[in-house]
């Protein structure tokens, strides 16, 4: 334990004559991490724009550029951006227009998330006792930090592994607009969108996890989409009505290829620090490419009827057909309808409500699904010798896959009031999401891992609030207020027969389920809720015999295992969706200054932190979660038991259980002999051994209470990692996300500079935080970890803890 006076013999320890090292003082250094990232991480962005608008042709160019440093080491990331958007009108009935954006992204290195190569992480990680700059100079070999066989250096993460990137996408699209009349017009449109990008991965020779040489990894992908559609509308007014209809249709196409080569994971390079294919040996080169296509056809109509400012109906109808589905299921309709009523043109209201707007819809959405998920393909399982060698996926298709739609069902009722100076909308909606197509696991046995299914019903509730008002607005003041409300929950109706529940992931002991609601999984647990979000892991096997007296408590394991065991079963200990969410944004001026301010607060939730358990784990944090039992401290005695037994609602009953011990004698350590000698640093899990009889009667075998027989062990071994409860917190928060000055100058003096506008502003964002409960300062709204498919897992992060930054930023404008 650092700052105690002990010493120790560490990494860079001064040597006797001799030789032998000389224990130094264990002193910790506070400040590692800070002293481990840039004090500052630089984001400048610059644009211009020209534009022009005449009686025939109108257009604008624009350029932006972003340069950003990151605060990690040796990170960063540029963009380029140009734009060109105009329109022409070569004769009275034509109007061509376009809108064509290029953009260039590149960064010399992206830092790893997640963990593994995350510098982060083990920077987190780093022990506190070794001051984290030592490590920077690691290209000299003169030192050796050795904490475990697998522990990084993160200045070599951040330096000696590298992670670049060069991507290309240019979108736009070309308009032809033809007015056969002043009733009729035709529009046939090009819409395109195309990127390039070549991934790089370059890991110098001094990496754990690529220990011959090095690796060197490349990655080429190209995406590509194509929309061709015409619509022809047709309008026209007769006195109180009015109608809109119109019709066309869309031809979609879309490809993505891949080409991917890799050194093999722990078969290194040829020559260190050179980084091409040619490098890679035969028998050690990962290859692969791929490609798909997509094709969607459609057709669609669209109706807008009105009467007298009144009444508004709004009619819609799309067919798709997808080259994803089979071919009996690939065709797909849906429609939808609403309509909305202005009462206040219905009833005098007065002059103080300037609307009242009712509205109701009904709508269907369809959607089909990826390409090739129908029939199963062999891919690339690499060399073996001279061998070629193919693997079938592991997962089950469905040949007969259905198109997913979902029904929604919506009403609200919109007001302004008081010359627009109070405003409300209000909505209530349910949404019925049927044939979803989700991926399911399967057992072992089957000889698969999970099978692909069109999901019964899952239907979403849920109802959005916006209340906004302008308490104050004279010649040179006004102010603006706004709060939105949101609420949503998503449930499990229906699955397809045979199957209970949906799992959408598992990792740190902890699942995230989706059971068909009213099912039961657990008998201890009754009927399940069916709420998607749902997170579950096992509880702390306790003792059930509610005529015992030891009824509560925790039935721990024997020998070294002699703490908290989890049950066979999963339960729900929390869901990471909120109860609702809530947003406040104000903006008050005074002449041409405006101090505008954002709040989001989040109510409800949970998640599980993996970085909270492997700081608690792999540091002095788990000490200082220990309970110390003071002048009881030292050895097993009755006067322990009977404080334990005293403290029962803490120690043995609380969800949030905590060992009892300490690091030395001197701070409530007790006597183990884990490592074969003696040592008092030991603690205890209050608990009670035992089993049960054959009418459920449980059967004391032993107490580990601190009395005689209590078994001691080391800190580490205590840890209930099997117990997700144990590392699960509160997602509650309240954010201050942005605060901006501004000030628009606009007179005679810019004007006579020809400059008609001015504008200047400072801003911050990420201002302040608080966390109903955060652990040791997680973020809750990066709760998340990103998945190999690209797609993320909610309610659970593993090192995606980024430092809190707060930006300050300025922006200067001119209006020519």
């Amino acid at each position: 334990e650092n700052d105690r006076g002990y010493y120790a013999v560490q990494w860079n320890a001064p040597l006797d004559a001799n030789g032998v090292p000389i224990p130094t003082e264990l002193v910790s250094y506070p400040n590692n991490i800070d002293n481990f990232l840039n004090d500052f991480a630089i984001s400048s962005t610059n644009g211009i724009s020209l534009s022009s608008s005449t009686g025939a042709v109108n257009y604008r160019l624009g350029y932006t550029n972003m340069i950003n440093s990151g605060l990690i080491p040796n990170s960063d990331l540029n963009k380029n951006s140009f734009s060109l958007a105009a329109s022409s009108k070569l004769w009275n009935q034509l109007t061509i227009s376009t809108d064509v954006n290029f953009n260039l992204s590149s960064a010399d290195n992206r830092p790893a998330s997640n963990r593994g190569s995350n510098p982060l992480q083990w920077a987190y990680s780093h022990p506190t006792n070794i001051d984290i700059r030592d490590l920077e100079d690691y290209g000299t070999g003169s030192e050796v930090l050795s904490v475990s066989g697998n522990h990084e250096n993160p200045y070599f993460l951040a330096y000696g592994v590298n992670n670049s990137f060069d991507r290309y996408r240019i979108y736009g699209n070309l308009i032809a607009n033809w007015e056969l009349s002043t009733n009729f017009n035709v529009m046939g449109r090009f819409t395109l969108n195309k990127a390039d990008e070549i991934r790089e991965t370059k890991i110098a020779p001094g990496y754990s996890k690529e220990p011959n040489n090095g690796a060197y990894g490349i990655v080429t992908s190209n995406g590509f989409e194509r929309n061709l559609d015409v619509l022809g509308s047709y309008k026209k007014d007769w006195d109180d009505f009015n109608v809109n209809v119109s019709a066309g249709g869309n031809l979609l196409y879309q490809n993505s290829s891949s080409i991917s080569s890799s050194s093999k994971s722990g078969s290194g390079l040829i020559v260190p620090n050179l980084f091409t294919v040619q490098n890679i040996s035969s028998a050690s080169l990962n290859y692969s490419n791929y490609r798909s296509e997509k094709v969607i056809n459609s057709v669609y109509a669209m109706a807008n009827f009105g009467w007298k400012d009144i009444l508004y109906m709004d009619l819609t109808g799309r067919n798709d057909w997808s080259s994803t589905l089979p071919a009996e299921n690939r065709s797909y309709f849906y429609p939808s309808a609403s309509l909305s009523v202005l009462a206040n043109n219905i009833v005098d209201m007065g002059q103080n409500v300037d609307m009242l707007k009712l509205r109701g819809g009904w709508a269907q959405v369809g959607n089909d699904t990826g390409p090739y998920r129908l029939n199963a393909t062999y891919g690339n399982a690499g060399q073996w010798g001279d061998a070629t060698r193919l693997t079938k996926s592991s997962g089950l298709l469905a040949p007969q896959l259905l198109p997913e739609q979902a029904t929604s069902l919506e009403f609200g009722v919109d007001v302004t009031m008081f010359s627009n100076r109070l405003r409300f909308e209000g909505t209530y909606y349910m949404t019925d999401n049927e044939n979803q197509i989700l991926g399911i696991p399967l057992a072992a046995s089957s000889g698969f891992s999970g099978v692909q299914i069109n999901a019964g019903l899952m239907q979403s509730k849920g109802f959005e609030i916006l209340l906004g008002g302008t308490p104050i607005k004279t010649n040179n003041w006004t102010w603006n207020l706004n709060v939105n409300f949101t609420k949503n929950e998503t449930v499990i109706i229906d699955l397809v027969e045979g199957v209970d529940f949906i799992e959408f992931w598992s990792n740190a002991k902890v699942k995230s389920i989706g059971y068909v609601k009213g099912h039961v999984a657990n008998e201890s647990d009754g009927p399940e809720d069916g709420l998607v979000g749902n997170i579950y892991s096992r509880e702390v096997r306790r003792v059930t015999d509610i005529n015992s007296p030891y009824f509560g408590y925790p039935l721990l394991g024997s020998g070294m295992e002699t703490k908290w065991v989890g049950e066979e079963e999963y339960s729900k200990i929390g869901n990471y969706n909120p109860d609702f969410i809530m947003g406040l944004q104000s903006s008050l001026s005074y002449k041409n200054f405006t101090l505008s301010m954002t709040f989001d607060w989040r109510s409800g939730g949970q998640y599980v932190s993996q970085t909270y358990h492997y700081m608690m784990v792999n540091t002095q944090t788990w000490l200082d979660e220990l309970v110390y039992p003071g002048d009881l401290g030292g050895a097993a005695s009755q006067e322990l038991r009977d404080w334990v037994v005293a403290n029962a609602d803490q120690l043995l009953l609380a969800d949030d259980l905590r060992p009892v011990g300490g690091p030395t004698p001197e701070y409530g350590g007790f006597p183990e002999s884990y490592s074969g000698i003696t040592v008092y640093d030991g603690f205890f899990v209050p608990g009670v051994l035992g089993s049960y009889d054959e009418d459920g009667n449980f059967i004391l075998e032993g107490e580990n209470l601190g009395n005689e027989g209590t078994n001691f062990i080391p800190y580490i071994v205590s840890d209930p990692w099997e117990i997700g409860r144990s590392k699960m917190f509160d997602a509650d928060y309240i954010k201050l996300r942005e605060v901006s000055l501004s000030y628009s100058l606009s007179n005679d003096f810019t004007r006579r500079m020809k400059v008609e506008n001015v504008n200047f502003s400072i801003y911050s964002r990420n201002i302040m935080l608080w966390t109903k409960d955060s652990g040791f300062g997680v973020d809750p709204e990066r709760a998340f970890q990103a998945e190999g498919n690209g797609g993320f897992s909610q309610g659970v992060e593993r090192y995606n803890v980024n430092p809190w930054v707060i930006p300050v930023g300025f922006k200067l404008g001119f209006t020519f």
